[in-house]
């Protein structure tokens, strides 16, 4: 019998985690799901701490990479291939959970079919677990549609700020995934956006989710290596204009915000930034043509 919702960790180096993580999964009061473990060749005692759940009924799969595979997302492409499920949550391996944030989540989704991604809010804590400030976007509970996602959030960053707060229709998330491989930090907020151009979007403001943000972790590093620009920007790429009907003055907006953006690290015009620009505004024009045509 094939389980409603398809658990996928992505593990990589978080042994002073993993029983945490997985041990929040197998104690939510929702238990119709399948965990899948995927490894992405740890260094440190991840494997030791996986084997112990090697013959646990939930287990449908454990898999170990030989050697790293250099993105995050290619973990989850992997999981999406492995699924079943209706559903899908990509639970990273160093945040943990409530025990309902399947039963809330999946009632949530259930009851609104139209909806690729529903996520619920998160505490911030740190390494230790304790809870930091509150830096979530959202605070109250929504839904809207995606392209007006895209168009006021997305377009400019990444509104949904851990996957792990997320549960996902199957079905969209392996039509968006190919290719984000690619990527090191931000494949996520591009795969969002390939989402909710063919869905709604859903937010629960009960804090169901632990979002662990810490010195070291892939979201802070994306912060100081500048990811958010020059990986953050393909996401404009990934825009359908057919879908996102941008005006000419937001479509000027958003060149605008991302121009400024770029100058602001000090990129030249010849750089890789400047390009996509250039070849955004390219595609945009053509969509509004093709449109009024």
């Amino acid at each position: 019998m094939v389980a409603e919702v398809s658990v996928i960790i992505p593990s990589f180096n978080h042994a002073r985690y993993l029983k945490q993580r997985i041990g929040s999964i197998l104690n939510q009061t929702f238990q119709d799901f399948e965990l899948i473990i995927l490894d992405d060749a740890s260094c440190d005692q991840s494997r030791e701490i996986i084997e112990e759940y090697r013959n646990h009924v939930k287990v449908s799969h454990i898999i170990y990479n030989s050697q790293n595979s250099g993105s995050p997302f290619s973990q989850w492409e992997r999981g999406l291939l492995l699924a079943q499920g209706r559903l899908v949550w990509i639970a990273e391996s160093d945040d943990f959970s409530d025990p309902s944030f399947l039963e809330v989540m999946v009632k949530i989704q259930t009851e609104n079919t139209e909806a690729g991604i529903a996520f619920c809010n998160s505490h911030w804590v740190d390494q230790d677990g304790q809870c930091q400030d509150d830096l979530s976007i959202y605070k109250q509970s929504f839904i809207r549609e995606g392209p007006f996602e895209i168009q006021n959030s997305l377009s400019k960053y990444c509104s949904i700020q851990n996957v792990s707060a997320c549960v996902i229709r199957r079905d969209l998330a392996l039509k968006s995934i190919h290719g984000l491989g690619t990527y090191r930090s931000c494949g996520d907020w591009i795969f969002y956006t390939r989402i909710l151009q063919h869905s709604n979007l859903i937010f629960h403001q009960e804090k169901l989710n632990y979002f662990r943000w810490y010195h070291n972790n892939t979201s802070n590093a994306a912060q100081k290596e500048n990811l958010w620009i020059t990986e953050g920007i393909d996401v404009l790429t990934n825009i359908d204009f057919k879908k996102v009907q941008l005006s000419f003055k937001d479509f000027g907006s958003l060149l605008i915000f991302w121009t400024k953006s770029i100058q602001s690290l000090q990129f030249n015009k010849q750089s890789r930034p400047f390009l996509i620009l250039s070849r955004v505004l390219f595609k945009y024009s053509l969509s509004k043509f093709k449109l009024t045509s």
